[in-house]
């Protein structure tokens, strides 16, 4: 079973016991899916409060990225799978999850189209977010630094004349992230972080969704490698799931 490594238990006293827990993003027991093919995640059991950043580690095939998507309520879990996200219970409520969760680096779901420019990239994101009724105006760098420096934070931002071919891994990331950052969620999942490679520039992405996640926005995000967590510097150690479920799974060591 994959769960959040548990938090000692402590005694109530009178004595003060500082701030209160924060509410739960995320609420799931015996959290599975299957397919024809055999399982391809859980059981979980998962409680992530608001506001966290949660790192999701686990092998090839062992249903990391479904995991995610269900969570942002754009899978449908097993019946029998308890989860409730940002209040919601799920799958009942996909529609009133959709609007307040986000998704990046998901392969086939949030791909960038490398033949057009950041500008363009842009503002077909804000169109769709928009009203069908409200023009986008075109995507000046004025326009793109207001939405994408909360996301890039001191990393220079790229030209939005630039095509997306021309980014490098770690900017056309961070786009990604921009990009789903625009619908103001309270929660967005992130999958294969590692696909930035060099785990040197892959800190770089961690330092930004930890950022993101200091703004109170709930951050769920992947990776393969299971010592990510111990390789990287932050500036509060984030909770950590453990996957070792799917059809290809290898034990977690």
């Amino acid at each position: 079973m994959s769960h959040l490594i548990p938090t000692p238990h402590v005694e109530t006293t009178d004595e003060p016991q500082g701030p209160p827990a924060r509410a739960a993003a995320v609420s799931a027991r015996g959290l599975t899916l299957h397919t024809r093919r055999g399982a391809v995640y859980g059981p979980v059991d998962l409680d992530v409060p608001a506001g966290a950043l949660v790192v999701v580690q686990g092998p090839q095939g062992g249903g990391r990225s479904s995991l995610l998507l269900t969570i942002a309520g754009r899978m449908v879990p097993d019946r029998g799978s308890i989860l409730t996200v940002l209040g919601e219970p799920l799958p009942r409520c996909r529609g009133a999850v959709q609007a307040r969760a986000a998704v990046a680096g998901f392969a086939g779901v949030d791909d960038l189209d490398e033949s057009v420019t950041v500008a363009d990239t842009v503002r077909e994101r804000l169109a769709w977010l928009s009203p069908w009724y409200r023009r986008v105006a075109r995507v000046d760098q004025r326009t793109f630094a207001a939405l994408a420096e909360p996301v890039f934070g001191e990393r220079p931002l790229p030209r939005v004349d630039s095509l997306v071919w021309d980014l490098d891994e770690v900017d056309a990331m961070l786009l990604r992230l921009t990009l789903a950052m625009a619908q103001h969620p309270d929660l967005i999942v992130v999958d294969d972080v590692d696909q930035v490679h060099d785990s040197v520039r892959r800190q770089t992405v961690w330092s930004r969704l930890e950022a993101i996640a200091a703004t109170g926005t709930t951050v769920i995000a992947s990776v393969a490698s299971f010592d990510e967590v111990a390789r990287m510097r932050w500036d509060r150690r984030p909770e950590q799931v453990m996957l070792a479920t799917g059809p290809h799974a290898v034990p977690a060591t």
